[in-house]
């Protein structure tokens, strides 16, 4: 049965007083309490070695401590818990002494919770790790010779929580969360300080000496992530200079730490986080210069941290990020050049992006991803309407990117990036101001009053030579045809995205789609009942006023390998009676067989 360490550092005659209450009068003490501390070696399963000059206290530090380094956090959790267990019970067989067992078994259990909150770290479950923490930090506050740690813990506890609030992308609440494990992390090394001065030597200071390190070691990392959160405060702000000078702040914090790092694995850990931060800061001077090579440099170093990293999230965060530089690189160089030929390589390293960040969990991210991505769709559709000569197929494409800048600015507001949703409102009123100017001469000339002082051309004529704007009174309906994903297997299941839009001065009437089957891909008519007409699709008469957009989504299933071509036609009538339509695409699609690995696991 064990005894409580505080009586017997602080309380020394009655401690020994209170064992010899227990024992017979030819029993020695210090026999016994060498029995105790061999005792809780075997129990924990580590080799005893008697050492002179120690008391129980020390022996109980350092079998406590042997156990925390093994590195197996379930099995010390479950260890520490069983001690718990059997101070508990000595307590209720010796009354007397109950409040001796009780603080032991309150150190116990301790470390028990912070065994627990190590193994819920490394899970990533940073607020159940977090609550482990704060139960440790008030056992240990209860207990007399290992209060010190209480505050350590405490600011454990903090620190998973801004964890927790970081990767769920609140940065400015994770920000104040840092500061206050900081602090926090300051009080417990001037507690710690106290306590060494009350020790002149031997293992008690030794360790101490250990815990006034974890302490300051925790204090600077949080001084970095404050730094890093402040870092992804001011880029959402769009202060590109301010943001890179913290990231590179925080960078050279991490680089310090990692030199002092000691282990092997929190060098590794902090050797990732100094590439993450040098990184953005590469990112944010490439913004600022507008420099395709300077992002190119940012994406090798997402792509160094990535290997670096044993962190599933992590390395899809960087993983995402890398992809996201190479999109800008690209995008960088479009701006440049309007070379729209850089179109395919943007997009792809976006929908790269986009997945990583959402396996990663990170939907601000991914949303800002997609917000990109349409701004970029805007860019192309804005650049080939400055070149088109028609004036229908101008105005198409003015009125496409529109639609794809409103989901943008949209997406950009959802993730919180104001600057770069008011950049993409900016596009969408001069996107807006074209198509105006395109579309008014019409308004214009029917007021004109010159027009009924000179005879016109015969009615008939007029009727039989449409050109230019005239087209445009009528209903007019156009549209994109897309794909959602980009691989796909025989047996796969694909969604074909359809955005419709009316440009035309009177309204629609959506009749129904053709042409939607091809020879290697079906539709899916479990999942659309109800619409199906002989392969046709049903659209029920939906009504489209002038500019009106309707979104329509097709689930179709792959059943044949090959290169398929896609180009449905909608057939619409206008408030005049009259049958129209308005072919897609082309759009190709690529199937691809199984192979014996693909069948084992399944299609998509």
């Amino acid at each position: 049965m064990f005894l409580d360490p505080a009586l017997a550092v602080n309380k020394p005659d009655s401690y020994v007083n209170s064992l010899r209450k227990l024992l017979p009068p030819d029993k020695n003490v210090a026999t016994l309490i060498t029995a105790i501390c061999k005792l809780l070696y075997d129990y924990l399963g580590i080799p005893f070695e008697e050492k002179s000059g120690w008391n129980l206290s020390e022996y109980i530090n350092d079998a406590t401590a042997k156990v925390r380094t093994a590195g197996d956090h379930k099995a010390a959790s479950n260890a520490f818990k069983k001690a718990a267990e059997d101070y508990r019970l000595g307590a209720r067989k010796f009354p007397g002494l109950a409040s001796l067992f009780g603080e032991l078994s309150g150190y116990m259990e301790g470390w028990s919770l912070v065994e627990e909150a190590r193994l819920r770290h490394g899970e990533e479950q940073y607020l159940p790790a977090a609550e482990d923490y704060a139960r440790a930090s008030d056992l240990f506050q209860k207990t007399g010779p290992w209060a010190h740690l209480s505050k350590h813990y405490a600011g454990s506890s903090l620190l998973e929580k801004a964890e927790a609030l970081s990767r769920e992308e609140k940065e400015e609440d994770a920000l104040k969360l840092f500061i206050s494990a900081s602090e926090t992390f300051r009080d417990a090394q001037t507690s710690l300080r106290t306590k060494l001065d009350q020790v002149t030597q031997g293992p008690e200071r030794k360790e101490l000496d250990n815990w006034f390190e974890a302490s300051r070691v925790l204090q600077k990392y949080c001084l970095g992530r404050v730094e890093l959160e402040e870092a992804k405060v001011l880029d959402k702000k769009g202060q590109e200079e301010e943001s890179g000078a913290r990231y590179r702040s925080a960078s050279n914090d991490f680089r310090e730490l990692m030199s002092e790092a000691q282990t092997e694995q929190s060098k590794v850990e902090l050797e990732a986080l100094t590439l993450f931060c040098e990184a953005r800061c590469k990112m944010k001077e490439a913004e600022t210069r507008a420099s395709p090579e300077v992002y190119a440099e940012a994406a090798d170093l997402f792509t160094r941290a990535e290997k670096v990293t044993q962190a599933k999230t992590f390395r899809h965060v960087a993983l995402a990020s890398s992809s996201i530089c190479w999109a800008l690189e690209s995008g960088t160089r479009f701006r440049r050049t309007r070379d729209t030929q850089l179109y395919s390589e943007i997009k792809k390293h976006l929908e790269t992006a986009t997945d990583y960040y959402e396996a990663a969990g990170w939907q601000n991210a991914a949303d800002w991803t997609r917000a990109t991505g349409k701004l970029f769709d805007s860019l192309v559709y804005l650049t080939d309407a400055a070149t088109e000569r028609e004036s229908r197929k101008k105005t198409e494409l003015y009125h496409l990117a529109e639609k794809h800048l409103q989901l943008s600015a949209r997406l950009y507001g959802q993730a919180n990036f104001p600057v770069k949703r008011d950049e993409a409102l900016r596009l969408l009123e001069r996107a807006r101001q074209e198509k105006e100017l395109l579309l008014t001469p019409i308004e214009a000339l029917s007021g004109n009053p010159a027009l009924t002082r000179v005879p016109g051309a015969p009615d008939s004529l007029i009727r039989g030579q449409p050109g230019g704007l005239e087209g445009f009174e009528d209903a007019n309906v156009v549209g994109n045809l897309g794909v959602v994903g980009k691989d796909f297997n025989v047996g796969s299941d694909l969604t074909v995205e359809l955005e419709v839009a009316n440009v035309g001065r009177s309204a629609a009437r959506l009749i129904k789609l053709e042409n939607v089957v091809v020879e290697g891909i079906q539709l899916d008519k479990r999942r659309i009942p109800g619409q199906i007409n002989d392969d046709d699709i049903d659209m029920k008469g939906k009504r489209l006023e002038y500019l009106g957009a309707h979104e329509v989504r097709i689930p179709m299933k792959a059943i044949r390998a090959g290169v398929f071509q896609l180009r449905p036609r909608i057939l619409f009538v206008d408030e005049k009676g009259n049958y129209r339509s308005h072919g897609f695409g082309p759009l190709f699609v690529t199937v691809r067989e199984l192979g014996i690995s693909g069948w084992l696991k399944g299609p998509k």
